[in-house]
């Protein structure tokens, strides 16, 4: 675990920020090495459009609460939800209502330079019938922002999550009789510098993931050591401005798991090339399209690199000032889950909209699809998630959130079909 502790007192002693959230509760209002050259902002400033999503109004947006130096913004979380398919099997489905109190807090300083802050989350879920499914996550961040100069930022962030599987995801166990427990720690750097027409952003992590157990149908364990990794990424990535409209980039990432379990060899180690465009046109589009070329090279020697090639994309087409349409792309390597399987090829794409109806309501929908092809296996499995809701800001301090969403997924092994009915409060002290 060197290089865990190596990191970590790195980010501990420069006190920096990046962007890193608790998958049990909202994303950080606060994050970034972002830096601002006087002279960099007609170039960058992505700010033509404002999508319909993210539109503030005063009076109906909640106001952070002032500390001093600080600001915090407090929310607590309280939803149900049904659900017809609890354990996503095609064979024993099993519906059921849920209940959910997710508090959380983010906090941060508001010096003119520097900043330091924290996030907590805590996430309980209460199942009214299957009590097994019930389950408490909960994670806190440390994070802190450097400014060398007008023109170079350093930033960072150490954490702990104690988080459960989605069964949605690549990896998860179907037809489990309780979700998958799992404990994720460690820490993250990155650099911005910026010109007026260049900017150059780096970034180093470390994080350690710890499975937990889980019991099965007919009270069996479902070992999961072999799922336990150190994974550590890097990247660069070097974007220079052609006009105000848009930029060219170039990008480079790597990332190394060494999984602790002896037997299978499951280390795995890769680079990502990317080159593209990033852009704000005055015909109403602003996002990012690179071309992309993935080599992964397994340390089994049984098993044959991945090569391939692919697009990630991020796209928002402003049709009216009241709409705003989402078009994404992605492709990744991501680890399998199971011990049939080294690694799987995941590639996602999809696309969403949002509508302002009225000043405090929006409707949302979106859909995505991805596939998922398994190695050295070649199992393939193909996922489509379907989603509508409505966000109804009814004052500063309240807002309501219904929604509905379907998914299903083909697979030789773990087919299934799910609905989810959602009604959701949150409060902002």
């Amino acid at each position: 675990m060197s290089k865990f502790t190596t990191a970590a007192v790195a980010a501990f002693m420069i006190s920096s920020s990046t962007f890193a959230y608790a998958q049990m509760a909202d994303a950080s209002y606060y994050g970034g090495a972002s830096v601002s050259s006087p002279t960099a902002g007609q170039y960058f400033v992505r700010n033509r459009y404002t999508a319909a999503n993210s539109r503030s109004y005063a009076g109906l947006d909640p106001v952070p609460l002032r500390l001093g130096a600080f600001e915090a913004r407090p929310v607590l979380l309280l939803s149900a939800r049904s659900r017809s398919n609890i354990f996503l099997s095609e064979t024993n489905e099993q519906s059921d209502t849920l209940v959910v109190a997710a508090p959380s807090i983010s906090m941060a300083s508001t010096w003119s330079r520097h900043q330091i802050g924290f996030d907590a989350a805590v996430r309980h879920e209460e199942y009214m019938d299957l009590s097994s499914q019930s389950a408490t996550q909960y994670g806190l961040r440390g994070f802190g922002r450097l400014d060398v100069s007008s023109s170079f930022g350093v930033a960072g962030s150490v954490f702990q999550y104690n988080q459960r599987e989605s069964r949605l995801d690549v990896g998860a166990v179907q037809g489990g009789f309780e979700p998958i427990e799992f404990v994720r720690t460690g820490a993250e750097v990155n650099a911005a510098y910026a010109t007026d027409r260049i900017r150059i952003n780096g970034n180093f992590g470390v994080t350690d993931v710890d499975f937990e157990d889980a019991q099965g149908a007919g009270m069996i364990i479902l070992d999961q050591d072999f799922r336990d990794a150190e994974i550590t990424t890097a990247g660069i990535s070097a974007q220079y401005a052609v006009t105000r409209d848009w930029a060219v980039i170039g990008e480079v990432s790597t990332v190394d798991r060494e999984y602790a379990a002896t037997g299978s060899n499951r280390d795995i180690s890769g680079i990502t090339y990317r080159g593209g465009v990033n852009f704000e046109l005055p015909v109403n589009l602003r996002g990012q399209v690179t071309a992309q070329y993935q080599d992964f090279d397994p340390d089994d020697p049984a098993l044959s690199n991945i090569q391939q090639t692919g697009l990630s994309a991020n796209v928002q087409w402003f049709p009216t000032q009241l709409t705003t349409a989402n078009f994404f792309a992605s492709q990744s390597v991501s680890d399998a889950g199971n011990t049939a399987d080294s690694n799987a090829l995941v590639t996602r794409y999809g696309a969403g909209v949002d509508h302002e109806l009225l000043r405090n309501l929006v409707l949302s929908s979106n859909v995505y699809f991805e596939t998922r092809e398994f190695n050295p296996s070649n199992r393939e499995d193909e996922q489509t998630v379907f989603s509508a809701s409505a966000n109804w800001k009814l004052n500063p301090n309240v807002h309501i959130r219904g929604g509905y969403s379907f998914a299903t997924q083909d697979s030789p092994v773990a087919s299934f079909d799910d609905q989810r009915f959602t009604i959701a409060l949150r409060i902002f002290p």
